[in-house]
């Protein structure tokens, strides 16, 4: 087991040093802006601490997956694989629960632990020939399959807007409508093979302006929900409400132009960094889209002619 664990170490290094940054300031920076953004959310969201148990099983979840599982299985005995399991789960909810012990959130952060040791036993290998229906089926792919992927995390956004309702939190349901722009966003983090783009034809402008605006109507459509219900019990907040929904547009339009920016690679660490100082100040992705946008064309001229 200590093999599997300096392997995942290594290729931790070797990704951070890929996207051309030093491995050791990458690690101390990720450590940073965990401590500095839960803390921030704290500050500004009351109960936050229910919604930071929640974010920290949904990544705990994350390493139940059915393929990684299988290829664990298949090299570990059964007693290792538990053992691996535990230890993996629990260096995931060790920084959520460490901060909420930080926050003297003790019964939240004792949640963390138990459901981490919980979750160990949990492998997602059901097979079903169940498919979720999903509406945005017209238009593939990204929100096609972030749809049927990530559906039970839109049934958590929306629970936490009607709490948000029910306790009279307007701060939370903001971060809840935020969220889900950004889950929105997130459909585009991953390039397509370039029969996907090829086979298209039209020139690289127009593809990325037809992608803008299916972005755009899906995200509308899915967040439209929770937008009407915290305009409806928080009228007094109206503008600050579409104020976000404008911020969270610019964000879904930058996901979409970054995407392409280096295809059919993924995009660089640097550019990462770019988008990420756009999101946290806004008037910037109104030089950044345009300049990202020029970029991806450049790119996408290569294949679509």
């Amino acid at each position: 087991m200590i093999i599997y664990f300096q392997l995942q170490y290594k290729r931790l290094f070797r990704i951070l040093k890929d996207f051309g940054i030093n491995p050791y300031l990458g690690m101390i920076l990720g450590v940073v802006v965990f401590v500095l953004l839960s803390n921030t959310l704290f500050d500004k969201i009351a109960y936050f601490e229910y919604v930071y148990v929640i974010i920290a099983l949904i990544a705990i979840l994350q390493l139940g997956k059915t393929e990684r599982n299988d290829f664990l299985k298949n090299i570990y005995t059964a007693n290792n694989y538990l053992k691996l399991r535990l230890l993996e789960n629990l260096a995931v909810a060790l920084p959520f629960a460490l901060f909420l012990l930080s926050k003297n959130f003790y019964a939240c952060a004792l949640s963390v632990g138990l459901f981490s040791l919980l979750l160990s036993f949990y492998n997602n290998n059901g097979q079903s020939n169940f498919i979720i229906p999903s509406p945005f089926s017209k238009r593939p792919f990204e929100f096609t399959i972030g749809f049927r992927k990530y559906y039970w995390l839109f049934i958590i956004i929306y629970a936490v807007t009607a709490i948000s309702i029910a306790v009279g939190n307007f701060n939370l349901g903001i971060f809840a409508y935020l969220g889900i722009l950004i889950v929105c966003m997130s459909f585009y983090s991953a390039t397509e093979p370039v029969f996907y783009v090829w086979v298209h034809s039209q020139q690289s402008t127009v593809f990325l302006k037809n992608k803008i605006k299916t972005a755009l109507l899906y995200s509308f459509f899915i967040s439209l929900p929770i937008a009407g219900s915290l305009i409806c019990y928080f009228p007094l907040k109206a503008l600050i409400i579409i104020a976000v929904g404008a911020c969270g547009a610019l964000y879904i339009i930058l996901g979409v132009v970054a995407k392409y920016t280096n295809y059919p690679n993924q995009i660089t660490l640097l550019q990462v960094f770019m988008m990420s100082i756009g999101m946290v100040f806004p008037p910037i992705l109104l030089v950044l889209i345009p300049h990202f946008f020029l970029k991806s064309t450049k790119k996408l001229n290569i294949y679509l002619k």
